[in-house]
């Protein structure tokens, strides 16, 4: 029933292929190491609406140490009002992962690897496991606030804490995300979920999540709750995530998903 692509889906190769046409005078910056992710809206050569690709897997256990134990600091800010505060860019990670990253801001709104990826971004092919996320509102692994052109063939498996809107991959989706599932654990107060905290006007397609989940208020097994938008394709593992609701997809038991 279900199809889990292990390679982007035709509505990514087609943003892809219009991203690369954008960036076609545009030299892809490499990022190969933690400290070369971390300038990237930092410093001039590396800016939020730059075209990125790693290089190679990244060990960013060193981040635990980082300023004064707050860690990495999340990829563009919140967006209020100025979109060009978030990535705007093309970021593809080519397949490789990202082990042990740890951010631990639990006063900060917009957690993640990305804070917030912003209405023009493509985030492709990129996994994140070990670490920890820890952050206040819409927090999650790899993004804590998602408006992109799409996310694709992305994952985590990792820990990600915080108050509200709270997602093992996502915290809030207004975006796109396709072909992208979750491990690990996920935890808050409200507007939790394995894979979404909340889907706002988003589109979830081809996606699932096995995490387990802990929430007070609207808490669901893949999204914790959606206003307005749509889900495709997609399911959790009611067993481990401990939660047999959702705002979407299709709750389904270990076995079950064994078979697919």
């Amino acid at each position: 029933m279900y199809t889990l692509r292990s390679c982007t889906t035709t509505l990514s190769i087609l943003f892809l292929l219009a991203m690369g046409t954008a960036h076609a005078d545009t030299t892809a910056i490499a990022i190969g190491s933690i400290e070369e992710l971390q300038r990237i809206g930092n410093e001039d050569a590396y800016p939020l609406n730059g075209y990125y690709v790693l290089t190679s897997d990244i060990d960013a256990s060193p981040t635990a140490y980082w300023n004064s134990g707050s860690g990495f600091a999340p990829i563009g800010q919140r967006l209020e009002k100025d979109d060009s505060l978030a990535f705007n860019g093309w970021f593809d990670g080519q397949g490789y992962v990202i082990y042990g990253l740890v951010i631990n801001r639990p006063d900060m709104q917009g957690v993640g690897l990305f804070g917030s990826i912003g209405g023009n971004a493509v985030v492709v092919n990129l996994g994140l496991e070990g670490g920890s996320i820890t952050g206040n509102h819409y927090t999650g692994s790899l993004v804590g606030e998602n408006w992109s052109t799409e996310i694709a063939s992305c994952y985590a498996d990792t820990a990600v804490n915080g108050t509200t809107r709270i997602g093992g991959l996502v915290g809030i989706n207004r975006g796109v995300l396709d072909n992208c599932h979750a491990v690990g654990t996920v935890q808050g107060n409200e507007y939790v979920g394995g894979l979404v905290g909340r889907n706002y006007e988003g589109i979830v397609q081809n996606c699932y999540s096995t995490a387990e989940v802990i929430g007070i208020y609207w808490t669901g097994g893949l999204i914790g709750e959606t206003f307005a938008g749509e889900i495709f394709n997609s399911f959790w593992d009611i067993e481990n995530s401990g939660v047999t609701v959702s705002g979407g997809g299709e709750g389904l038991t270990t076995e079950a998903i064994a078979r697919l």
